[in-house]
């Protein structure tokens, strides 16, 4: 482990104008607090920076949104499962399994994705496993991709007379310490990392939309899409007013 990190996971499918944000620590971290007025039967909130529950940046977690969707499967009054979202994206620990909970409970009840903002990243991952995806008109959906940072520290500890000995077992157990330059072997071992999480976004894409969307495709290639492009592209069926 290492001690004190910034972020539980350093991996995030996250729009990338939020990782300033982030990168301020929790001292600079806002909760959201949606209005969305009296909840009906089946409403599941998706909104804010997404997480696991423990995770200090967390507007909405993971365990939150999976117990929401059993809560809406099983109950009677509910006739669909409505995904309320308006997220820049998240953490992908967590996501998968998020995504899987809502794609099984598709099969069963009819789970509509209503995006009243944004749904990026982590956040259109969860939205693409919905049998169907409405749009605000000046909604976005995208920034299908994923970021990892590492933050190197070690030329202005050098500058301030701070000289840090690192003790590890193990021959990559420091690679990532922000008090040492990463080496292209780590930076390529992040790269492998990326790679993979990005393959299994695509994928999950796919498996959601279906033939609504071209199997080549990179939907945007992290870039945010307008309304009108997302539902060129396949992304959402519908654009439509806020709820």
């Amino acid at each position: 482990m290492t001690p004190n990190p910034v972020f539980r996971s350093s991996l995030f499918a996250l729009l990338e104008s939020y990782a300033p944000q982030l990168l301020a620590g929790p001292e600079a971290h806002i909760a959201l607090k949606p209005t969305l007025g009296m909840p009906r039967a089946g409403m599941v909130p998706i909104f804010g920076v997404l997480g696991s529950a423990s995770d200090w940046f967390s507007d909405t977690s993971y365990e939150r949104i999976r117990a929401d969707v059993r809560r809406a499967l099983a109950d009677p009054q509910a006739r669909t499962i409505d995904l309320v979202i308006d997220s820049p994206g998240g953490s992908v620990l967590g996501l998968p399994e998020t995504a899987d909970v809502i794609s099984q409970a598709n099969k069963t009840k009819p789970v509509v994705a209503h995006v009243t903002g944004i749904a990026a990243s982590a956040a259109y991952w969860l939205a693409s496993q919905a049998s169907v995806i409405t749009l605000t008109p000046s909604g976005e959906v995208g920034s299908v991709g994923v970021i990892d940072l590492s933050v190197d520290i070690s030329k202005a500890l050098e500058s301030a007379g701070v000289k840090v000995t690192t003790v590890t077992a193990g021959p990559f157990k420091g690679e990532r310490a922000p008090f040492v330059p990463l080496s292209d072997d780590a930076k390529a071992h992040m790269q492998e990392s990326v790679n993979r999480w990005y393959g299994d976004f695509l994928s999950a894409i796919r498996r959601g939309r279906g033939a609504r969307v071209s199997p080549t495709s990179n939907y945007g290639g992290g870039r945010m899409l307008s309304a009108k492009d997302a539902l060129s592209q396949g992304l959402v069926d519908f654009i439509g007013g806020a709820l």
